[in-house]
């Protein structure tokens, strides 16, 4: 089983909608980044599906927007 980078992006913008944060990338970023205290270049590579979290930015992501993890593996 393998994390699928594009899949947790879709589930973690979608948890963002649900919680309404703003759709603007720059807005979207910066909250996202502070919420779970990580560098915004960080954030941004998550939001995009571009990096693989390590394991404790992983369980920040999943308990703070209560994403199941068997939605994100392939």
């Amino acid at each position: 089983m393998q994390l699928s980078t594009k899949k947790l992006a879709n589930e973690i913008n979608k948890s963002l909608d649900e919680i309404g944060v703003p759709e603007n990338s720059k807005e979207r970023l910066v909250i996202f980044s502070r919420m779970l205290d990580i560098p915004r270049q960080q954030a941004w590579s998550l939001l995009e599906g571009q990096s693989i979290p390590d394991e404790k930015t992983l369980e920040k992501i999943t308990s703070e927007l209560e994403i199941d993890t068997d939605d994100v593996i392939n």
